[in-house]
């Protein structure tokens, strides 16, 4: 082969090959190495890695064409990354996706014919209280109206090199500049904004790998049982009872692997990425802590592929946990001799792999599709092997429960819902953020005592309870708990419907109001236009689609393109109807959550808001 990687790379890729059980696995952190190398994936690149792996280059080729953090071209001057997420897009009052795939006539992952321009997606959260942004190299672009992005465009494409940039940019934010510290009892957060936290010493310092130690002395079906009696449940989006999950562990099991979730891609969401720089050593005692706890000796750690400086910090904290001793070499247990490996690996760009068995084939080196259950993970997961996949936030509150007892950690929270939640909150508030706060509080609690009320004094229109996914709520639903089951039960919530007084079946007859998801909260005033606001919901969801399921990958193409047609002005008579039968089409049929992820959205904005979607059809009849 006439490329050759440098003696670093492949020594690095050595190292890799180790944490995995099979070569396969190994196949999406040896591309990364690779293309940090050599720039982008070309046709002799996928060789060496088909090569090094013994993989069939087919394989090889169908992983990198499957996600979009794979370049198979050469870097463009200006890698352009914008933030395609709903509160930097409601914030904005446009969406700059959209209007740079028409001002540079190309769509995500691709470059221009000059090599000047390509675009990726960036969830760029952390900038929340801005408007549209755009990242270039180094540089970040924030409060871009369309003139100023038409003019930014301009600018660089005049300058000779990528030194020489407009001087209106910004550096890198700070992920940490998105907390929010209020008053009350902290889990997760409490060592957030602690100076040197990132250090094992000082993690330490304020009784950090206690709770470790005393799991250690402990019999596992006790630790179960404390964490059932801590009622806590799922922070990732399903919000099902964590010690229920754990013991559906088959008892004979000989193999066990726990998979910590860190793919936190859902729109509107952006706490978990807080998390892991405020308080890394705090993840990784969680992540041992719940491993000795289901007697795996290998635990991943799956970050969000485009999280790259996020896993710089957490890589760093694992290094600090192996030199001491605390992983990596046997420890003294009540279930005898004990020893644990974790495994940081990053993704390579696809919202679907935050689904867990999707993110299990990921893991394993393939397409990150979504796998048909049963078998479902704890019995049949990674390497075929009994599985646990639990969200960051989830595992950050096992310490404290081990410490405090299962008991007193339900006490913090409400009814089966234990412990605090930690909220994102993006759109039209004075403070947006990140907050850990008492599960049972209210939405209007949150935007009036906590978020400072609303921008401008305007008026609220909608709530986005739980990341995009999660039927949004309108200015009346603002008195419900931010509480899992009641978001779901609360007759203060009305029913999402198929159409005017037709609720929507989830099976069996159960009705659909909302759900608390990941806990990414949107807010959006008087002056959204809610069917633009959707439509770019619509188009997320069809760009993310795997494709495996008919129903998901033509449905959700149908939604964005009917969607986008209404708010551009170019609407039909029947689109409406049209909209929501495509919707009801979907839900339900689909081999993973994704359809439902575009369908209950769809259908409650129009269950909600359907007179604006209606005043689209009149405003185009009296136009024409």
């Amino acid at each position: 082969m006439a490329l050759d990687l440098s003696p670093q790379t492949q020594q690095a890729i050595s190292r890799v090959r180790g944490r995995y059980p099979n070569a396969q696995a190994a196949l999406i952190p040896v591309l990364h190495l690779i293309q940090d190398e050599l720039g982008h994936l070309s046709d002799e690149a996928l060789g060496i890695a088909a090569h090094l792996l013994e993989l069939p280059l087919a394989h090889v080729f169908g992983v990198v064409t499957f996600y979009t953090m794979f370049h198979r071209t050469p870097p463009a001057r200006h890698r352009l990354q914008v933030c395609s997420n709903i509160g930097c897009v409601v914030r904005a009052g446009f969406d700059a996706m959209e209007h740079l795939h028409k001002k540079l006539g190309i769509r995500v992952g691709q470059a221009t014919t000059d090599g000047l321009f390509s675009l990726d997606e960036d969830d760029d959260m952390i900038g929340c209280n801005h408007g549209a942004t755009v990242v270039d190299g180094p540089t970040r672009y924030r409060d871009l109206g369309p003139e100023k992005l038409d003019q930014l465009i301009d600018e660089l494409r005049q300058r000779p090199s990528v030194e020489m940039r407009p001087d209106y940019g910004f550096p890198a934010i700070d992920v940490l500049s998105a907390f929010r510290p209020t008053p009350g009892e902290k889990v997760v957060t409490k060592n957030v904004g602690v100076p040197e936290i990132q250090k094992l010493a000082t993690y330490q310092s304020r009784g950090g790998w206690q709770a470790f130690r005393k799991a250690l002395g402990m019999q596992r079906p006790a630790l179960i049982d404390e964490v059932k009696a801590s009622n806590l449940r799922g922070r990732g989006g399903a919000g099902f009872s964590t010690g229920m999950k754990w013991s559906f562990l088959p008892k004979d099991a000989k193999q066990v692997y726990l998979v910590c979730n860190a793919d936190e891609s859902e729109p509107g969401t952006f706490k978990d990425r807080l998390l892991m720089v405020g308080d890394p050593h705090l993840l990784i005692e969680g992540i041992a802590t719940s491993a000795y706890v289901l007697g795996c000796t290998h635990a991943y750690l799956f970050l969000r592929g485009e999280l790259a400086s996020e896993a710089k910090i957490v890589q760093a904290a694992i290094d600090e946990v192996y030199a001491a001793g605390l992983l990596g070499k046997t420890q003294s247990s009540a279930a005898g001799p004990y020893t644990l490996d974790i495994t940081l690996h990053r993704g390579a760009g696809a919202y679907i792999c935050g689904e867990e068995t999707s993110l299990l084939n990921s893991l394993e080196g393939k397409r990150g599709w979504p796998r048909l259950k049963p078998p479902f993970p704890a019995v049949r997961g990674l390497f075929g092997q009994p599985t646990i996949v639990n969200n960051v936030e989830t595992l950050m509150n096992i310490p404290d429960i081990v410490l405090r007892g299962g008991p007193a950690f339900a006490k913090l929270g409400v009814g089966k819902s234990g412990g605090t939640r930690t909220l994102s909150v993006s759109g039209h508030v004075n403070r947006p953020g990140v907050f850990e706060l008492p599960m049972g509080i209210t939405f209007r609690q949150l935007i009036d005592d906590y978020c400072g009320g609303m921008a401008g004094g305007r008026k609220l229109k909608g709530v986005i309870p739980g990341g995009s996914s999660m039927p949004v709520l309108d200015a009346s639903e603002l008195d419900v708990p931010i509480e899992f089951d009641a978001l779901m039960t609360d007759a203060r919530i009305k029913d999402v419907e198929v159409k005017p007084g037709v609720p929507f079946d989830m099976g069996g007859g159960k009705r659909l109001k909302t759900m608390a998801g990941s806990g990414g909260i949107v807010i959006f005033d008087e002056t959204t236009d809610v069917v633009s606001f959707c439509a770019t919901i619509m188009r997320f969801y069809a760009h993310e689609s795997c494709g495996q399921c008919t129903p998901c990958r033509e449905g959700t193409a149908w939604l964005a393109r009917v969607c986008s047609r209404l708010a551009e002005g170019e609407g039909r008579p029947g689109d409406v109807d049209l909209l929501a039968n495509i919707a009801n089409g979907i839900a339900g049929n689909t081999i993973c959550p994704l359809g439902e992820a575009a369908a209950w959205p769809m259908l409650a904005f129009l269950t909600k808001f359907r007179a604006d979607f209606e005043a689209k059809l009149l405003a185009r009849k009296a136009a024409s």
